[in-house]
């Protein structure tokens, strides 16, 4: 019979005194032991909760992430560039620029609970390092972070710029993970934490002019996995979702030509998504409902990729 490597190296970890550490596997203090008695919309009640949404006041997603998770209980921070700043960085894609302070007021109101505006740029190092502190400061520590700031450039990739090469790679990859390695400097030494990666079915459906921006979004998705690995041993806790072609309240109407019609005829529902419809499963994933998930990337794109 075939030798169990495995076994066999396990035996000799044993043997040396290792063994010790094994006992972590079926501590009850690291088991959610107390959940066993409790409904699924008690484990999903985020009261008590803090949370950081980056892009938090974009039209879409952002709010409908700020709304679930202050819906839910949580204090939220609205996380977003300064409207000028918005508009002048040629990536505004919605009606009127976003605007962090007045999507917390808006969200506070309607849910109860604590949310607030901070202004910076979520997606370099120092401006991230910032507004974490901010947040920390004001919120009194976080729980939860999601990444959904996002800069790209699209097009046909042969003609590309410097410049709007390092904007894709800074803006989709590079930015989520600063944002990231700062979180862990809070989330580590609490022994907790959710982050949650805002990914795309853009990174497994190839699709003429997305080729940075997929490929990209496709690096995060690793990125989630091999971190989500790393850490879930300190309960900090990094999964992902992969939304497809959304569409909400200001953004402007899918025209009804073969290019609004592309997007939907690639889903197994043949149609747009809601942004709130992806914000619900970010908000299953920011709590204890998801307490076995990390490393998890959830595609969320109506079946586009299927």
């Amino acid at each position: 019979m075939t030798e169990d490597f495995y076994l066999k190296l396990l035996q000799e970890y044993v043997d040396q005194g290792g063994g010790e550490r094994t006992g972590i596997w079926w501590d009850e203090s690291r088991i959610p032991l107390s959940s066993i008695d409790k409904s699924v919309s008690q484990l999903l009640d985020l009261t008590g909760k803090k949370a950081v949404v980056t892009g938090g006041a974009g039209a879409n997603l952002g709010q409908a992430c700020v709304n679930r998770l202050a819906g839910l209980g949580a204090d939220v921070a609205v996380v977003d560039l300064k409207p000028a700043v918005a508009a002048a960085s040629g990536q505004q894609r919605w009606a009127t620029p976003p605007d962090a302070h007045g999507v917390a007021a808006k969200a506070a109101k309607r849910w109860g609970t604590n949310v607030i505006g901070v202004e910076g740029n979520a997606l370099e190092w120092d401006g991230i390092d910032a507004i974490l502190r901010e947040c920390n400061d004001r919120l009194g520590g976080f729980d939860i972070l999601v990444n959904n700031a996002t800069m790209t450039s699209v097009g046909d990739f042969a003609s590309m710029s410097h410049d709007q090469l390092d904007n894709a790679i800074r803006g989709t990859l590079a930015g989520p993970i600063y944002a990231t390695r700062l979180a862990l400097e809070y989330m580590l030494p609490q022994g907790s934490g959710r982050i949650i990666n805002i990914c795309s079915a853009a990174g497994e459906t190839a699709m003429p002019g997305l080729t940075m921006y997929g490929a990209m979004k496709q690096g995060l998705s690793t990125f989630t996995r091999f971190l989500g690995k790393e850490v879930g041993r300190a309960g900090v806790h990094v999964n992902g979702v992969a939304p497809g072609s959304m569409w909400g309240p200001d953004r402007t109407p899918p025209v009804d030509g073969i290019s609004g019609l592309y997007p939907r005829s690639r889903t197994a529902i043949q149609r747009y998504e809601l942004p709130e419809e992806v914000a619900n499963m970010v908000a299953f994933l920011a709590s204890d409902a998801a307490s076995a998930m990390t490393g998890v990337m959830v595609d969320m794109s109506g079946g586009q990729t299927i």
